[in-house]
This record gives C-alpha cells, sequence and structure tokens, in this order.
C-alpha cells in the first residue's frame, strides 16, 4: 500500500514538474521522436539560387505558418533559365468512395501519407554544393543519385512554387486568446512559428525573405482596440526579435476580410489542379477552365469562383479582378516574335474575374451554435417556461437534439442558460431543426427576396436561401467545385463507417431515406468525390444510430482511425449540415434526383480535397503565388531596361511598356489596388548575395533544432492578476506584524503555539476513557487507573470539570476560563 502511494506521489510530481515547463522543452516519453527539420536549399540544380518567403494564417483555433520558395527571377533571366519548364507539381489527395476500407500499413512499416520528414523529393538533388556550380569537384553522392528517379518536367505559365511536408506546423490557440495579455504573444506564441521558420529559410537568406500574418475569422470577433493592441506586438517581435523582412507593419501584419482570403483559396486550388498552367486540359465549356473554392471553416465558409460570361456581365460592379502575368518564355532565334526583349518574349498578361463571399456565421461551430439557439428557444416557446426558470437561467429537464445520439447528453451556454441536451437518433427531424438556421438568414433577406427556400422533398428541385440578386447565379454546366477544410473532415469521417461491418449494418436497409431517390446499389470503384446519394444514405445511416451502436461501429476501425465519443455525437450534424448548406442553401443539384447538368464526365459538381504533397491545403499558397508573380514582373521590367539601355527619362516615357504589377481589385473600389508583393512606396526584397564562407550571423533565442509540435498552455497566455493580489495581502500582513511590537508578536506566535498543539496531540495519541456504569459502580478503565484521580473519594471531581487532553490533569470550568486569560510573566 505504501509503494502505491509512493509511485502515485512520484507520477504526480512529475506531472506537474513538466506542466511547469514550456511546451517545446521536453518530449513525451511515449511520443515518437521526431527528426529535425532540414534546411531548405539555397540553390536549384541549375546554380540557381530560391526567394523564400513566409505566410502565417492566424486562424480562430490556431496559426500556422507556411513556408515557400521559388527560382530567384533576376538571376534566372541573367542566366537565360528556361522558365516555363519546372518539376512536376505533387498530385491533390482527392476522396475517393472505395469498395473495401483503405488498408492499415503494417506495424513498423510508415505509411505513405504520413508527415514524417524523409525529404527524399527533393533535399538531396537541389542542395548542390557550391563548389559544383563554380565548375569545382561532383559531389561523391551522385551515384546515389543515379539510382533515384529523375523528376519529370512539366510546362508551366506561371511562376512554380514549392513546399514541402515539414515546411508548415501549427501551434494552439489562436492569436485572439492573447486579447488580455497581447504583450505574451511574442514569446508564447510567434516564437514556436519562427522556430520552425528559421530552421527551413537558410540563415543567409533571412534578412530579405518577407513574413507576412495575416488574420482570419477569430480576430475579427474582437474590437478594433484589441485587436490593434494584438497586431502591434506581433510587428513589435518580429521586427526586434527577428532578422526576417518586415518593411511596412500595416501590409505585414493586419486582418483579412473573408473574401480576400477567399482569392488567395481560388489561386491556390487553381494552381494545385493546374487549371492556370493547362487551362487546355480543362475545359468546362463557354470558354471556362477554373475550378470554385468551397472553404468551409469554423466561423464562416468561402464561396469563391468564375462566373459565366453571361453572369460576369451582369455583375460587373461585384467581383474582384485579378491581374497576372506569365513567365517569360525563350524566343525562338528563327521565328521570334516582334514583341520580345532580349532572348525573351514578352509574358502575356491574364484577368480573372471572380466572385468571392464569406459567410459569417455559417462556418460548422457557429452553425451548430446557432442550430442548439435554436432549439433551445423553440423549447421555451412549445413548453411556456414560466418567468422563474429564465430569472433562475435553468431548465429543470434536458432537451431534445434529434442530431444526437440516443444516450447521449451534452451541455452548453446559451443566453447565459446553462442547458442540457439528450440525442434522439432521428434524421429526417435533424434535417427539419437545421433548416432555420439556413432560412432564417440576412443573405437573402437584405434584398427583400424570399426565394427558393424548401425543405428536402424528392419533388421539388432544391433550394437556394442564401443566394440573393446580388451573387452571380451558378451555371453547373461549367461551375465545379472544390471542397476543403470542413468538406473534407466531415465527409470522409462519414463515409469511413461505410463499410464498417457492425449492428448498424443491419438496419441499412431500414433506415434508407424514402425520399432520395437512392437504391442498394454500391457505387463504382472508380467513382469518386461527392456523391449526394451516397452522403444522403451514410448520413442516415450515422443518425438513425444510437450512442452503443457507433461506438461499436467506431471500435471495429482500427485504432488510429477511431473517434472520441465527441467527435462521433457530432459527426451526424456536421454531415446533415453540409447536406443543408450545399443543396438547399447554395442550391447545388442532387445527382440522381434533379436534372443532372450537361457537363463533361471527366469534371465534378464537388470534388472533396485534404492535402497537397503531403502538407495540408492552405489559402496561404495564393499569397505567395501573387507575390511571386510580382518579383517575376518586376524582374522583366529590370532586364527590359538592363537590354535596351533605357534612361529615367527613357523609362519614364515609356512606362506604357512595361508590364502592369500583378495584384486585385474589387469592380466597386478599382482605386483600392492590392499589390501581389509590397506595396507602393514600401521598398521591395533585397537583391540576392551570395553568402560568404566562415561569415556569422546573429542568432535569437527561437533559432534551435525544430523537433516537435508546439501548443502554448492557457497557463501562460491569461493574465494572472491574482498573484499581485496574493502579493499584496503578504504585504499587508508584514506590515501589520511589525506593528505588533515585540512583546506582541511574541503573544501572538505563543498562542500560536498552544492552539497548534490543542489541536494536533489530541491526534498523535490514545484518547482517555473513563466509564461510568448505570448502576452506579464506577469502573475506570486501564488508562485512567494509572491516572492522579481518586474517583472513589471523589477528590476534585465534579460534574462541571473535564479532564485536560494534553497534560491530564482536571480543571474545573472556571479554571479553564481563567487560563484564556492568562498573561505570561515575561509579557508583564
Amino acid at each position: 500500500m505504501d509503494a502505491n502511494i509512493l509511485r502515485r506521489a512520484a507520477r504526480a510530481a512529475r506531472t506537474l514538474y513538466y506542466w511547469g515547463r514550456a511546451p517545446t522543452e521536453y518530449l513525451s516519453p511515449r511520443k515518437k521522436k521526431l527528426k529535425p527539420v532540414k534546411p531548405g536549399p539555397l540553390y536549384s540544380e541549375d546554380g540557381i539560387p530560391y526567394d523564400y518567403i513566409v505566410v502565417i494564417d492566424a486562424g480562430s483555433k490556431g496559426s500556422r505558418v507556411y513556408v515557400y520558395n521559388w527560382l530567384n527571377p533576376a538571376v534566372a533571366l541573367e542566366k537565360k533559365h528556361n522558365l516555363a519548364e519546372a518539376y512536376s507539381k505533387p498530385k491533390l489527395n482527392l476522396l475517393k468512395r472505395f469498395s473495401e476500407p483503405r488498408s492499415e500499413p503494417e506495424e513498423g512499416v510508415e505509411s505513405d501519407d504520413s508527415d514524417s520528414d524523409s525529404d527524399d523529393d527533393d533535399d538531396d538533388k537541389e542542395e548542390t554544393p557550391e563548389k559544383n556550380k563554380k565548375g569545382g569537384k561532383k559531389n561523391k553522392g551522385n551515384k546515389d543519385d543515379k539510382k533515384k528517379k529523375k523528376k519529370k518536367l512539366e510546362s508551366v505559365k506561371f511562376p512554380k512554387i514549392n513546399s514541402k511536408k515539414k515546411w508548415h506546423q501549427k501551434v494552439k490557440p489562436g492569436i485572439s486568446s492573447f486579447n488580455s495579455s497581447p504583450q505574451k504573444i511574442g514569446k508564447h506564441h510567434l516564437n514556436y512559428l519562427l522556430r520552425l521558420a528559421s530552421s527551413v529559410v537558410p540563415k543567409s537568406q533571412h534578412y530579405r525573405t518577407p513574413i507576412f500574418l495575416h488574420s482570419t475569422a477569430g480576430m475579427r470577433l474582437l474590437n478594433p482596440t484589441e485587436q490593434q493592441q494584438i497586431l502591434d506586438n506581433i510587428c513589435s517581435y518580429i521586427s526586434s526579435n527577428s532578422d526576417f523582412y518586415i518593411p511596412e507593419c500595416s501590409s505585414h501584419v493586419n486582418v483579412i476580410d473573408g473574401d480576400i482570403e477567399g482569392i488567395y483559396g481560388w489561386l491556390s486550388i487553381n494552381s494545385l489542379k493546374g487549371a492556370l498552367d493547362h487551362p487546355e486540359k480543362h475545359d468546362h465549356g463557354k470558354n471556362h477552365n477554373t475550378y470554385g473554392l468551397l472553404d468551409m471553416g469554423g466561423a464562416s465558409t468561402q464561396v469563391v469562383f468564375q462566373p459565366n460570361k453571361t453572369e460576369i456581365d451582369e455583375h460587373s460592379n461585384n467581383l474582384f479582378r485579378i491581374s497576372f502575368a506569365e513567365v517569360p518564355i525563350i524566343a525562338n532565334r528563327s521565328e521570334r516574335e516582334v514583341k520580345s526583349v532580349g532572348d525573351y518574349n514578352i509574358p502575356e498578361r491574364k484577368e480573372f474575374n471572380v466572385y468571392s463571399d464569406s459567410f459569417l456565421g455559417f462556418g460548422m461551430y457557429q452553425a451548430h451554435n446557432r442550430y442548439l439557439s435554436s432549439l433551445f428557444h423553440s423549447y421555451l416557446e412549445e413548453h411556456d417556461v414560466n418567468e422563474q426558470s429564465r430569472i433562475f437561467k435553468s431548465i429543470g429537464t434536458p432537451i431534445p437534439d434529434p442530431c444526437l445520439p440516443k444516450g447521449y447528453t451534452t451541455k452548453a451556454e446559451i443566453d447565459d442558460y446553462s442547458v442540457d441536451f439528450t440525442g434522439e437518433s432521428d434524421f429526417s427531424k435533424c434535417l427539419t431543426k437545421i433548416f432555420p438556421v439556413l432560412s432564417n438568414n440576412t443573405y437573402s433577406a437584405a434584398q427583400g427576396k424570399s426565394g427558393n427556400c424548401k425543405q428536402f422533398s424528392e419533388e421539388d428541385q432544391v433550394s437556394s436561401c442564401l443566394l440573393n440578386d446580388l451573387i452571380p447565379a451558378f451555371d453547373f454546366d461549367v461551375n465545379h467545385f472544390v471542397g476543403v477544410s470542413g468538406y473534407w473532415d466531415a465527409i470522409s469521417s462519414l463515409l469511413s463507417y461505410e463499410n464498417v461491418k457492425g449492428p448498424a449494418s443491419k438496419r441499412d436497409n431500414e433506415d434508407s431515406p424514402k425520399d432520395d431517390g437512392s437504391t442498394s446499389e454500391k457505387p463504382d470503384d472508380s467513382a469518386d468525390t461527392y456523391d449526394y446519394k451516397v452522403i444522403y444514405t451514410q448520413t442516415n445511416k450515422i443518425c438513425s444510430s444510437p450512442l452503443g451502436t457507433l461506438i461499436e461501429l467506431n471500435t471495429a476501425k482500427p485504432a488510429s482511425k477511431q473517434l472520441t465519443d465527441e467527435e462521433l455525437s457530432e459527426l451526424c450534424f456536421k454531415s446533415s449540415w453540409i447536406l443543408n448548406f450545399l443543396h438547399l442553401g447554395l442550391g447545388f443539384p442532387r445527382l440522381g434526383i434533379d436534372n443532372e447538368p450537361a457537363k463533361n464526365k471527366h469534371f465534378k459538381s464537388l470534388e472533396l480535397v485534404e492535402d497537397i504533397g503531403g502538407s495540408s491545403f492552405s489559402w496561404t499558397l495564393g499569397r505567395a503565388i501573387l507575390y511571386a508573380n510580382d518579383e517575376y514582373v518586376q524582374a522583366f521590367n529590370n532586364y527590359t531596361i538592363k537590354i535596351l539601355n533605357l534612361s529615367a527619362e527613357d523609362i519614364e516615357a515609356s512606362s506604357e511598356h512595361f508590364l502592369k504589377k500583378p495584384g486585385f481589385y474589387h469592380t466597386a473600389s478599382s482605386s483600392v489596388y492590392h499589390f501581389g508583393a509590397e506595396q507602393n512606396g514600401i521598398p521591395p526584397r533585397p537583391m540576392f548575395v551570395a553568402p560568404r564562407d566562415g561569415e556569422k550571423y546573429h542568432h535569437y533565442d527561437y533559432e534551435t533544432p525544430y523537433r516537435v509540435d508546439s501548443s502554448e498552455s492557457k497557463w501562460y497566455i491569461e493574465p494572472h492578476r491574482w498573484y499581485g493580489i496574493v502579493i499584496f495581502i503578504g504585504l499587508l500582513g508584514f506590515i501589520g506584524w511589525l506593528m505588533l511590537g515585540r512583546s506582541g508578536r511574541s503573544l501572538v506566535v505563543e498562542r500560536g503555539k498552544n492552539k497548534l498543539k490543542r489541536f494536533i496531540q489530541p491526534l498523535l495519541r490514545r484518547p482517555t476513557y473513563i466509564a461510568v456504569p448505570f448502576d452506579g459502580d464506577a469502573e475506570i478503565s486501564a488508562a485512567s487507573r494509572n491516572s492522579n484521580l481518586d474517583l472513589e473519594t471523589g477528590d476534585g471531581y465534579e460534574l462541571n470539570d473535564f479532564i485536560d487532553p494534553i497534560d491530564n490533569k482536571v480543571l474545573s470550568s472556571s479554571e479553564e476560563a481563567d487560563s484564556q486569560f492568562k498573561i505570561d510573566s515575561d509579557d508583564e
């Protein structure tokens, strides 16, 4: 028993010890030790240096840092490099429907999609020693390089942006959590992000590597004063405690609108899909080649797409116009075009008219909060809750939630009420209860448009509760969308239970919906992406199953793929919300029920994407694309000046012949132009200078080998004002102690000792028992016979007397009272 107590005490002490340390100072003994992140390459295989950029996505629940690089355009043009060729891009990881679940890797074998930093894709080939660039001896490792498969080259029209598996990292919580203590955001948040960036970007390139922090949904919920305090502390910390390039704060550290975030995301997904470099391979019809983006976040969801020509003309004042240029192409000497400069043809300019909107309050978590609030207020009205319950902010019984599994209960705070919700496992009722979240919205109501807003019904066409006259209509013949973030998370989790054998599978036929037109036919193995009938049927299965059944299904999956009870309980709502948002809010067609669009079979209305080349999808790639494109344009303009030997007067006179800087603007405010790189009046990044051997650089505290994930504890974030209160009370007590004087302090100490002695000593030794029988014969315990009391003669013993438990003497009640006020001779 004593050994168990000691082991528990040691475990508790060890836990407290780890809690008191910074998250990156230790590795959990149960966690696999991760390899350090390798520095990025300084030169390419062709001896062209890389330019780097660091972009931080500061979201509501955490910040993610991403590092990208591309070939330095100035050196590439000088060396007459063929910029129209680049190594092939990694394939998108799309959601597929399999007849059998994905096989798990064998024990001890690393999965292909793991986040391991093997770096077998680029590192050995790109990190060419500097001696090789200068014509020196080749690296001895070239024999091993020959064994590797050569990377395939592809033709590109825009700058190739590179990133790797380990070139991104997430830190929790979000920067909005520092609203009460913004001065702590550097040491307890940015420090971890800069640690990864400094590990990837070569040290010699830190001074010329721009860093951006763009905040999204979480910061938008704070008031302007709190926002500015956080942003000021971020800019101050990065400028003073790092050597990354940040020439101006307001453009490098800021809060961006949801539609701007959508523009960056649209650029990212179209670049990764290849629609920008190879539009001929993505001909959707009607001269349309791009993909729309659906990004489901926690607080909002972005909808970004390029309308057809008719809708562009009709909504010309409510679109974003994106402008950028293709990379310079080496001119054919035998058939040199008229429009060329030096060895390159003048790049062609491209423009896209894109609609971008952020539906605030329709993200996964905000929609769930609004749904619970709707259930709560409906319950108050239906049950006529009396005023007394409203005053005490309490509800006597749990409120039924049809989207929760039966047997599961959860608690939520709604309008200062602490409300319990209990599951019903009712799919049709779940869809009905979610519908008011869509129908009671301000997007269509602002235009006075009741619109086509109807519940699920096989007889009617899908509704479009969120659409109004300001939003261009979807043309599903040519509009094809890619869903990311919440769409992937929810649907991939949902379909992971599609072929899991468990008790719920027996009820598939019983629980199949009657109004979705689905059949018992299994989907084709080659069928991919989003399928309405499959999603509807599987959502019905999950939503109709009680908690016990879901747990049995969950335990039948491999341990690494299992969800927690909380995640299981949320799966029904998430999937049902996506069904509502897509088919009732935006009007996406239900394949198999509605009239299918006359589209190419190679393109789907919606496909879901998780990651690209091992890195999670992020809109930050779009930010890097614009920055790189801007630098390529500036480099070509400088190349033109050098080739044509233009003077300052010639440059000003022929300014219209230079390429326009890439960027975008809203058509309603064309004067506000968002440049791709630095804004007007802000100097561009310094030119590349080859590092010298033995050159020393200043190192900062965060520049340590990057090994582990970092998530900061709230203990370090929240201000601890009670520290000051304790110190203040302690000072008051000390002053009072001094004011008592010597005699007063001695008296207090003596009385304290007596009180402590009276309290502790009875607990340390056995008490004295005296037994007095009812027949009058006095029987004394063995302990009392050895005392000085003479009970038979009644010497000094009365009913009002008592035995002193300390000195084992009999005192009268009057003596005991007097002893309370007795003064020691030393104090007289």
